[in-house]
């Protein structure tokens, strides 16, 4: 989940994300929720780099602001998931194990939450990633913001590689995917589909219902 879907998003957002994820369960699905920075992260981020703090401090402080997002949403799913937020793959684990909902933030400096995200899946067996961003329903040709770009329903790893190839990697800026989440569902065939979560019900109409929203990666 793109963290600004959790700390600028309407109000409602967590009530809403809490009901679309009982849903989910109750139809027999087993998930983990991994959460990014968001707005929060990158205010931090771009203060600080300004001042001259080297990238490995400051993908420190995106990933500590990913754990607060990740303990809102926690929370918010409580008691399905922990309050405590996993700091490593295999406390996550134990909590899959035992039937819970595990919900991670960032793990270390140089890795993207996508990264996290593509470490889980493969951790707990899952065969797709449903990777909600905000306000943009997928992958683009170009710019979503571009009008002349459009909407890619399906890709395949390696289109997906050549999309993401010259993006940034600098803290607080991992975008869309990165190259080393890439390389883990690349090498595990997990499927990822890239859609608006604006509206947290997406999880149930693509899990549940087999909605094909978004851009497919596989």
């Amino acid at each position: 989940m793109s963290g600004s879907l959790i700390s600028s998003s309407k109000e409602s957002y967590l009530k809403d994300l809490r009901k679309s994820i009982e849903d989910v369960l109750s139809s027999g699905w087993r998930v983990g929720i991994v959460v990014g920075g968001g707005q929060v992260a990158r205010s931090y981020i771009s203060q600080l780099r300004s001042l001259g703090v080297p990238e490995s401090i400051l993908d420190e402080i995106g990933i500590e602001s990913t754990v607060l997002n990740a303990m809102a949403v926690a929370a918010a799913l409580y008691p399905r998931s922990p309050i405590n937020v996993p700091r490593n793959i295999r406390e996550s684990l134990l909590e899959f194990q035992e039937g819970l909902v595990p919900v991670m933030g960032g793990l270390q400096p140089g890795h993207s939450t996508n990264a996290v995200a593509a470490i889980l899946a493969e951790t707990i067996g899952a065969k797709l990633i449903v990777n909600l961003l905000n306000g943009v329903a997928g992958v683009y040709t170009g710019d979503p913001r571009d009008p002349a770009s459009r909407l890619i329903s399906k890709a395949t790893y390696d289109e997906l590689e050549n999309i993401v190839r010259d993006k940034a990697s600098l803290a607080g800026t991992y975008e869309l995917f990165d190259s080393v989440a890439l390389a883990i569902v690349k090498r595990s065939s997990i499927k990822v589909r890239f859609a608006d979560g604006s509206d947290p019900s997406v999880i149930y109409r693509i899990l549940v219902k087999n909605e094909e929203l978004g851009t497919l990666v596989g």
